[in-house]
């Protein structure tokens, strides 16, 4: 027998499936003290979310169809090493909780062995007025295939 969530809030979720990104640091993206900069982090978590969704087939001409789009609502981010020039970054996404119209990703950035950077990302999918909107049945099928009851997989680990 399953449980209603009577609350509506998004249902906590585990995921089965990290999807892993590989990025090498370049020059532009260093500040004046020779490492990356800050903001460039958040950069790197977005480009590994797109090929998460190129990867299992989800384009952005997909989301025009469904009139509907993934914005972000609220980040929460761990600065933890800083990356240099030429550093290979390894960014770990996966899934975390899922609702009607919401999402959360937690992401991690490693170097070698070594997490450098951790954020949880909050998202809303919006309809063509920036309104809130049910998940594209697609996109839900998806998250549900690469969900399951494996406590072992999850990356969050903000310290």
């Amino acid at each position: 027998m399953t449980q209603k969530n009577e609350s509506q809030q998004p249902t906590p979720l585990v995921p089965d499936k990290i999807w892993t990104t590989k990025i090498h640091v370049r020059g532009y993206e260093l500040d004046s003290f020779g490492h990356v900069n800050h903001a460039v982090y958040i950069s790197y978590l977005e480009h590994a979310r797109w090929e998460l969704l190129r990867e299992e087939g989800v384009t952005l001409e997909k989301f025009q169809t469904w009139n509907r789009w993934p914005v972000i609502a609220a980040l929460d981010v761990r600065y933890l090493r800083p990356a240099f020039l030429g550093d290979e970054l390894v960014i770990k996404s996966h899934m975390t909780e899922g609702g009607r119209s919401r999402f959360t990703f937690e992401q991690a950035i490693y170097r070698g062995d070594d997490k450098i950077f951790t954020g949880t990302v909050h998202a809303v999918m919006v309809n063509e007025k920036g309104r809130p909107s049910p998940v594209p049945e697609e996109l839900e099928r998806l998250w549900k295939k690469t969900l399951s009851e494996n406590p072992q997989t999850g990356i969050k680990d903000p310290s």
